[in-house]
């Protein structure tokens, strides 16, 4: 074993990251002549809550089908908990909960029958689990029900429940949430995120990305049966940045944004973004100064120096939120009293964009990350604003789809 050189820092603590729950290998299948998955390869680490992403016809079902060990794959290897599909099927469904999309539910018993029927068919040793099982889904004030008078939504949580009776280690659901109305949306959302805090890895297959949004940690984007990109949302929105910045100014992507190991690469038709802020010029999208003001609202004083002071390389390096790297984004502030007093006095303040006021919220545009919108907070708190809400922009998902795909099915 060498040395190390003189002068060489101490080797640091090796990080061990724990093996992925999920692991698929250039997986391909094809239908015919229909290649419908092609060299798929992405992880789903423990307790994620992992988003499929794609059009109708992408793939995603059959990689779901391949996973649930319904489907062999020609090509490629899937692993779940350490198990391969096709060497050991039998473990891999002890270790899994498999919600195909549109299915079917008995009828003609009540909501107890029911899971009382797959916890004999699943072989658990107690019966205990259907009324743990119950209280989870808070499907007991309906248990002596008839399944055919339940409504759509209260049929996705029973088969949810069907699925959790042997304890699954990870959760594989085909378009849980579809065809339900607004409140069902939201109950299976509740129920997902409780089931990650109870350890649950889930596998989740939609096309409704404000569904996704909410809940996954990280994502993969299927289209025309090619992983366009995987990953953490924040790091593949973080790299998209730097994508853009760096074609912007005529650099290839910077070293230190590139995609986490085991994780594929966007697809190189980023579209072109306009072009990012310039230390010394007003934000884009902004007027070249503080916007004017007929008066300021009653009771407020003119902006203080650091927020009416125009951009400058000072500035700039004060405020290193301004760098071209990082993105230009939305925040909603709710504020007690007048907006206009909050408006007034973000209006022209260090990577300001805009600031509007829209159904009585302050909607600000802003060059930066969570520390620019902690000190728009802050700024407002010290200026004797009460501040009741602050919701970032919710659209990060539906912003990255578009930018990888290209809209074309197969």
């Amino acid at each position: 074993m060498s040395a190390a050189p003189p002068g060489a820092p101490p080797p640091g603590p090796r990080v061990e990251r724990p093996a992925p729950t999920i692991r698929v290998r250039h997986l391909s299948h094809r239908f015919g002549s229909l290649d419908v998955l092609r060299d798929v390869t992405f992880d789903v680490g423990p307790g994620e809550i992992f988003g499929f992403i794609g059009p109708n016809g992408a793939g995603k079902t059959t990689t779901i089908r391949v996973m649930a060990t319904l489907l062999e794959p020609m090509a490629g290897r899937v692993e779940i908990d350490g198990v391969d599909v096709t060497i050991d099927p039998a473990a891999v469904r002890r270790s899994i909960g498999y919600m195909p999309d549109h299915a079917g539910v008995y009828d003609r018993i009540t909501v107890r029958e029911y899971l009382e029927f797959f916890a004999d068919a699943f072989r658990v040793p107690s019966l205990d689990v259907v009324d743990a099982v119950l209280e989870l889904t808070d499907l007991g004030k309906i248990q002596d029900r008839i399944v055919a008078t339940m409504s759509k939504g209260m049929k996705q949580r029973l088969q949810l429940g069907r699925i959790l009776l042997h304890d699954p280690k990870v959760l594989i659901l085909d378009e849980p949430a579809s065809d339900l109305d607004p409140r069902a949306r939201i109950e299976i959302r509740d129920l997902l995120l409780e089931l990650r805090s109870l350890g649950k890895t889930i596998f989740l297959s939609s096309h409704i990305l404000t569904e996704l949004s909410d809940v996954c940690t990280s994502i993969g984007i299927l289209e025309k049966g090619r992983l366009v990109v995987a990953g953490p949302i924040g790091e593949i929105a973080a790299r998209l940045e730097a994508v853009r910045a760096a074609q912007a100014h005529g650099h290839a992507p910077p070293r230190h944004a590139a995609a986490p190991a085991g994780y594929a690469a966007p697809a190189a038709h980023v579209h072109d973004a306009p072009p990012p802020y310039e230390p010394g010029a007003p934000p884009p999208g902004a007027a070249a100064g503080p916007l004017p003001a007929a008066a300021p609202p009653p009771g407020y004083g003119p902006h203080p120096p650091h927020a009416a002071a125009p951009a400058s390389a000072g500035q700039a390096a004060a405020y290193p939120a301004l760098s071209p790297l990082l993105s230009r984004r939305k925040v909603k502030v709710r504020v007690l009293g007048e907006p206009e007093a909050a408006a007034y006095l973000l209006r022209g303040g260090p990577g300001i964009a805009d600031v509007a006021i829209v159904a009585g919220a302050v909607h600000v545009g802003y060059i930066g990350n969570d520390v620019k919108i902690a000190e728009i907070v802050q700024h407002l708190v010290r200026s004797g604003i009460g501040v009741i809400g602050v919701e970032p922009e919710r659209n990060e998902l539906e912003r990255i789809f578009l930018e990888v795909t290209q809209g074309e099915v197969q």
